[in-house]
């Protein structure tokens, strides 16, 4: 596992709060510009202040209810990534300054520029610095979004999206390509006097686990950057990715190769100021690279200083390389060289009112001015990095002290003497670095020459991470080589949840320059012409033009998109591409013709946003296609089913369900996928049992023709209901059923078989046979008589009319028998009296009797019994 030396961060005496928060986007001041017709309202005023705000940036208050702040009421904690803001002030001297506005860096990416974040609670970041020719303020950030990179580290650091594990500051984040995360670019940030921000420059493989310092640039096209990298190497070892110290590149790009120029990065020996790459602020002056050292790689001597690089514009390491490793920065003479042991011994005339005469310190050098050859201001952090412990002498150790605050130094005889240092006898409320916590010294720094006096500005630079920063002024007369005992006047105090960090004056117009801009920004355009700066640009962009030239700016009339790949701005969105509408004045030729003017003037390209609709179709039919749609149009996606499907609905890249209804009117805001879900109609359950068999003649009713359903509909059946069959098994009854809702079901179909009889052939007429038994029974002759009906037919309403035997007549008589079925039989019984013969006597037997539809009758010779 690769250990990490980790970015200059200073615990509170509290400790560190690890709490991660969404950051609040705070709206800046709009900037005002002149447009194609002319004038000068600018957003930035010549010879106002610009302070560098980091947190949350808002003037006169805090922030609140971020997530996991950690901060007063719910604001930024430290090491949380936060916006960049800038105040702008009106200075009376430096007595006192008017607020007058404020202007927060972009948080998301437009075109080919970067979000701009920085990290709240770091002490070496954000400084600011005019460029050469006064037309830019420049600053270095990270290329990403505060709130998203806040949301990937929440407390306990379960993930590493982007390599600041397991700290999870800002600052710890990787910018390697060759990494296992998201590298986060170091961003160079361009501000014009009209407040736009081009933010284009993303810069990897530098400043990597660690902070990006500063950005200057001599002429708005090319910078050089500086900053502190994975600082891990000790003795000769260098550093394992050699990504701290000065670099240049060209701005308005993103690379992946940024130039070294001060080399690879291993220890300072002997105060020859070898590789030394902690770097701080980088600037130019008097044609010279400049560039402040705070290191405390390798180990002996090493030391604090104030250097140079060579003449720009250098394009390459600086010096020559002895066995392989370059020299990089020559520290200045005489700049805390005490007999060649890099330290400073304090003197009455040199202390900043803490540290006693005698004592041996190693200087901390932020910020510089020189205000002219032989006289140079110096803001030191009062903390330095290296205590040159081969030369330490004492107890405590001497070299532990810095010498916080603003140092004045003059050149003579070869060398630098620092003549005098502005602290706690001017003012300021300095404690020793040995304290937890408090100011210990000064970190931005502003000035100017004003006839024989020299106007400074200048921030705190302060122990604990939170602690309080503010703003002040001090007017140190030029040629003085002693202290005045002047106090300094504090100028403002930073908001709540905020660090007052860099300080510049505002930017101003350049004589002859013009300034085009896009909205949105991040764009690109092309100018052609004599005295028109040809070439391509990315929006906005501060040109010089000559006065009366004819200059032609043109856009692509083809759509442009932002970049895309790995190397992308962090958060750009696909699927969005911006086509030309029209310039300011409402021409809507992509090429435009102006006469350059003599005053500032800003021309602007409008574009309108598309966004991508992408439509897809899940299995079972078809979706109608999608494309770009202007924003805030309304694309209109219809879904076809295919045969045995039906549309279910439209849902979202997420799988979330935008809409039930077909066709969806979807309003373009965003880039937008919609898929159409399709689900198989359902065919319905058909239950019919085979009914029983018929005979034939018998009409197909309800008692046949009985299928039920699973659900509700109608039912066609074939035969149909009356039909009457032939004869026969098996015969094929069928259905066609179709569902109320034909949507989620299909139609169907069932059959079943039903068997008809033949019919019976006619019944035969009822038939009465007679049989009789004759007994005798207490005297009388007893006729035992049973009808059987022999017929086909029932015999209905039978009655026994009459029985005589001989010549008497049996009694009782009529006799209702009533119906005789089709082979059933019935009884009856009469009886004369024995008079009627003597036993074994011949005799008659006669009867009859009737039914309905016929008669019957039997007569017979008997012997009486």
């Amino acid at each position: 596992m690769k250990t990490r030396t980790y970015p200059e961060k200073r615990c509170s005496r509290e400790g560190r709060i690890g709490k991660i928060v969404l950051t609040v986007l705070l709206t800046s001041v709009a900037a005002f510009s002149a447009t194609g017709g002319g004038g000068s309202n600018t957003f930035f005023s010549p010879g106002n202040l610009v302070v560098a705000v980091e947190g949350c940036g808002v003037y006169g208050g805090t922030c609140t209810s971020i997530l996991y702040g950690a901060g007063t009421n719910g604001g930024y904690g430290d090491n949380q990534a936060a916006p960049l803001t800038l105040f702008q002030y009106t200075p009376s001297g430096t007595a006192s300054v008017a607020y007058v506005n404020s202007l927060v860096f972009p948080q998301t990416p437009a075109g080919a520029d970067f979000a701009v974040s920085g990290e709240y609670g770091s002490s070496s970041e954000a400084t600011l610095q005019l460029s050469n020719l006064g037309d830019y303020l420049t600053i270095m950030g990270y290329g990403i979004n505060a709130a998203t990179f806040d949301t990937a580290y929440p407390p306990g650091f379960m993930t590493d999206a982007y390599g600041a594990a397991p700290s999870g500051a800002l600052a710890q984040s990787g910018s390697l390509t060759t990494g296992s995360y998201t590298p986060i670019p170091r961003v160079v940030a361009l501000i014009d006097v009209n407040g736009n921000v081009n933010s284009s420059t993303g810069l990897y493989n530098i400043f990597d686990t660690n902070n990006p310092r500063s950005a200057y640039t001599l002429d708005g096209f090319n910078v050089y950057v500086s900053g502190q990298g994975n600082t891990q190497g000790t003795g000769n070892v260098p550093d394992p990715d050699n990504t701290g110290g000065v670099f240049y590149v060209p701005l308005f790009s993103t690379s992946t190769t940024p130039t070294a120029i001060t080399g690879q990065d291993t220890e300072n020996k002997n105060g020859a100021g070898v590789g030394a790459q902690d770097a701080r602020n980088v600037q130019i002056f008097n044609n010279t690279l400049y560039v402040s050292v705070d290191s405390k790689e390798g180990t002996g001597d090493n030391r604090d200083f104030i250097a140079t690089l060579g003449s720009p514009p250098a394009t390459s390491q600086f010096g020559s390389p002895t066995s392989g490793v370059y020299p990089g920065p020559t520290q200045i003479p005489g700049f805390g060289n005490n007999g060649g042991t890099g330290k400073l011994t304090i003197t009455a005339a040199n202390t900043n009112g803490i540290n006693s005469v005698g004592t041996e310190v190693n200087l901390s050098p932020v910020s510089y001015f020189f205000a002219n050859a032989t006289t140079l201001y110096v803001t030191d952090g009062g903390q330095p990095k290296n205590d040159s412990v081969t030369n330490d002498t004492g107890t405590p150790t001497p070299s532990a002290f810095g010498n916080g605050g603003l140092q004045k130094w003059t050149f003579s005889s070869g060398k630098w003497s620092l003549k005098y240092t502005l602290g706690k006898q001017n003012g300021l409320p300095l404690v020793a670095n040995t304290n937890a916590d408090g100011t210990s010294g000064l970190y931005g720094l502003a000035a100017q020459v004003s006839g024989g006096n020299v106007l400074l500005y200048v921030t705190d630079y302060t122990i604990s991470d939170l602690d309080k920063t503010s703003l002040w002024g001090f007017t140190d007369v030029l040629s003085a080589t002693t202290n005045p005992g002047t106090l300094f006047t504090k100028l403002d105090t930073a908001p709540g949840d905020s660090k007052f960090k860099g300080v510049s004056f505002a930017p101003t117009a350049p004589s002859g320059g013009v300034e085009i801009t896009a909205s949105p920004s991040g764009l690109t355009f092309t100018t052609s012409g004599a005295g028109c700066a040809p070439g391509t640009y990315i929006a906005p962009q501060m040109l010089v033009w000559t006065p009366g030239s004819t200059c032609t700016l043109s856009v692509s009339p083809a759509p442009q998109s932002p970049p895309t790949g790995p190397l992308a701005p962090l958060g750009t969105p696909t699927g969005v591409q911006y086509v030309f509408s029209q310039w300011d004045n409402g021409l809507t030729s992509t090429t435009r013709t102006v006469t350059a003017p003599a005053t500032l003037t800003t021309y602007t390209a409008n574009f309108t946003t598309d966004y991508l609709l992408t439509t897809t179709a899940g299995t079972g039919g078809s979706v109608s296609a999608g494309g770009y749609y202007a924003s805030g149009a309304n694309a209109t996606i219809t879904a076809t089913p295919n045969i045995g499907y039906y549309f279910v609905n439209f849902t979202d890249a997420t799988g979330a369900v935008v809409s039930t209804g077909n066709p969806l009117s979807l309003p373009m805001n965003e880039p937008q996928t919609i898929t159409a879900t399709f689900a198989l109609q359902t065919t319905p359950t058909i239950t019919w049992a085979a009914p029983a068999a018929i005979t034939f003649g018998g009409a197909l009713g309800s008692g046949q023709l009985n299928a039920a359903a699973s659900v509700p509909g109608t039912f066609v059946y074939t035969p149909a209901a009356g039909t009457v069959l032939p004869v026969g098994n098996g015969q094929t009854l069928s259905v066609a059923f179709t569902p109320s809702d034909t949507t989620h079901y299909t139609t169907a179909t069932a059959t079943t078989t039903i068997n008809v009889n033949p019919a019976a052939p006619p019944a035969s007429p009822a038939n009465l046979v007679i049989t009789k038994v004759l007994t005798r029974s207490g005297g009388n002759v007893v006729v035992q008589l049973t009808i059987a009906n022999t017929g086909g037919t029932a015999a209905a309403n039978v009655v026994l009319g009459s029985v005589k035997v001989g010549a008497d007549t049996a009694t009782p008589l009529p006799q209702n028998i009533g119906a005789i079925a089709a082979g059933g039989s019935a009884t009856a019984a009469a009886s004369v009296p024995g008079s009627v013969g003597a036993s074994g006597a011949a005799s008659s037997l006669v009867l009859s009797g009737s039914f309905t539809g016929g008669t019957f009758s039997s007569s017979a010779r008997i012997t009486l019994p």
